[in-house]
């Protein structure tokens, strides 16, 4: 079957944490689009996620820090965080799609690291919050290295996305995609709270006008200093833009969240 749906979006954590510090309008019209992308994927019938995200040291550290990691549990706990303000759950993993990913990697030119025994912070479990409600479709976890150089660059995870599409569109599963992060933050910096504007725009005009040859362009030390640490990110959304190169990106929200200290964006991808 193919890939039947595929979004990306943010994931700050004060979209639940503390909701309502945003102003009312900002809030209500991110958060409704985002419901409504939850309806759109399960109006899909997926029978598995393909989560293309990233992690706050939740899993690794500076003694393993694998580029790209694929889960292959049957299920994933979360959140880890207690002041998220969404009920701690469990959600149930596609073991056998997570090992199929992992060997047509591995036989093409990829080389993943895979765990049994991930946990999720906010950065998947809140997308899946919004997105996955009942916590009902399996997920499988991608996650890819945002938090400490070397970090694959921005045309690697275009590849690598790229590869991981070609492998899904063959998988006897319905699929939905999901990759979720950024945009520009600067978490837990003397920048904190700072939103770059101008660079989420263009990042989102380069997306939906697909322009491959920028997206992959993007280097470490342009994200860095244009959109912070925390939006390093980006490369999950450039790896979807890979992973279905011929769908039409939609914007559906954009709102530079002061209170949540994120440029947060909403895009879903049409065939």
């Amino acid at each position: 079957m193919p890939i039947v749906f595929a979004c990306a979006a943010s994931h700050a954590p004060g979209m639940t944490a503390w909701t309502e510090a945003a102003p009312k309008e900002q809030a209500e019209h991110f958060l409704g689009n985002y419901r409504k992308l939850g309806a759109s994927l399960a109006a899909a019938k997926p029978d598995a996620i393909v989560a293309l995200t990233v992690e706050h040291w939740a899993n690794f550290f500076l003694n393993n820090m694998p580029a790209f990691c694929i889960g292959r549990a049957d299920h994933y706990d979360g959140p880890i965080e207690e002041w998220l303000r969404i009920p701690k759950g469990r959600v149930p993993g596609d073991a056998p799609l997570a090992a199929a990913l992992i060997d047509a990697c591995l036989d093409g030119g990829f080389d993943p690291t895979f765990s049994d025994e991930l946990l999720l912070d906010h950065a998947t479990y809140l997308p899946l919050h919004f997105l996955n409600p009942d916590m009902t479709v399996p997920v499988v976890p991608v996650i890819i290295n945002t938090l400490t150089p070397p970090m694959p660059t921005a045309k690697r995870c275009f590849a690598f996305g790229q590869f991981l599409g070609k492998v899904l569109q063959d998988s006897p599963k319905r699929i939905a995609m999901i990759a979720t992060g950024g945009l520009s933050h600067w978490p837990g910096e003397a920048k904190h709270g700072k939103i770059n504007v101008p660079f989420d725009k263009k990042f989102l005009n380069n997306l939906i006008a697909r322009d491959l040859d920028r997206l992959t362009a993007y280097s470490h030390n342009e994200i860095n200093a244009e959109a912070g640490s925390g939006g390093h990110e980006i490369r999950t959304w450039i790896a979807l833009a890979g992973a279905v190169e011929t769908w039409q990106p939609e914007l559906l929200a954009y709102e530079p969240v002061v209170p949540w200290a994120t440029g947060c964006g909403l895009v879903t991808f049409n065939p």
